[in-house]
């Protein structure tokens, strides 16, 4: 089955008030050009899912598409904490449920594996059972063991870049994973942008590098570039010029605002 579709019909494949979990990690293989298209097709009330969010995270917050927040990290590795997440978090523009990673892990394992709580001892003793209310204390009935039930999260949709798909759905990365295989399990629809599109001969030649197989992706995106200033290795390093452009206009709502215009929301992406 080809699942290739344009970047704009990006928009018909998720809705307001959706749930989204996004792949990469921090400044690394981020799927920009998936996230500024949510943003020009004027989806908002999001709840999106981040272990380790970086601009991705950030430039939805300072667009102001986000309802709820489940996160560990939104940040710019060595630039600091994402201005916009952290000007959010202070105002309260939206609902923010903190964990650390090792508990969102586990409500994304308990969503892909379709039951509803994973057991843990993470958060004992924390004040994380006090502000998240997705953690419940219980004793095990095999012993008496204290542990933490961390409720299932089963997304709507994940976004996920990769250095290369085929039509059928299968994903290659190059670099670190990260947790995309589980992001794309847990989600009910997997969007995948890619920087090119091979066949399906070219990624059996190299298929221990396949990260996404067939079975998760509802979507494929021909996306070149589509990690935005993040990096995609090997294909690119991150462009620092570029964050440094981001987190200078990042500084305060209003120039952040003209910078959404002109780079996410305003003219089509371009992905020849």
């Amino acid at each position: 089955m080809n699942k290739v579709i344009g970047l704009r019909d990006v928009r018909e494949e998720i809705r307001s008030g959706d749930t989204i979990v996004i792949g990469g990690g921090g400044l690394v293989r981020k799927p920009m050009a998936l996230v500024e298209e949510v943003i020009r097709a004027g989806i908002r009330d999001l709840t999106v899912v981040s272990v380790l969010g970086g601009p991705d995270v950030d430039l939805l917050l300072g667009a102001g598409r986000v309802k709820k927040l489940f996160y560990a990290y939104v940040g710019f590795d060595f630039g600091g904490p994402g201005p916009n997440f952290r000007r959010a978090r202070e105002e309260n523009k939206a609902e923010f449920i903190e964990g650390s990673e090792f508990i969102l892990i586990s409500a994304l394992e308990a969503g892909a594996r379709g039951i509803s709580f994973m057991p843990v001892r993470s958060g004992l003793g924390s004040d994380l059972l006090r502000v998240n209310s997705n953690l419940q204390k219980f004793v095990s009935p095999f012993g008496g063991e204290k542990l933490v039930a961390v409720k299932a999260i089963r997304p709507d949709v994940a976004l996920l870049h990769v250095n290369s798909a085929d039509p059928t759905g299968y994903g290659q990365i190059l670099g670190d994973w990260f947790l995309d295989p589980l992001c794309a399990q847990a989600a009910k629809k997997t969007i995948m942008s890619a920087e090119k599109i091979v066949d399906t001969e070219t990624i059996e030649q190299r298929f221990a590098d396949t990260a996404i197989v067939k079975l998760w992706t509802s979507k494929v995106v021909e996306a070149p570039g589509g990690a935005g200033f993040t990096s995609c290795y090997p294909d690119y390093p991150a462009d620092f010029v570029r964050l440094k452009e981001y987190l200078g206009h990042a500084r305060s709502a209003e120039t952040f605002n003209a910078y959404v215009e002109k780079n996410a929301a305003g003219q089509e992406r371009r992905v020849s």
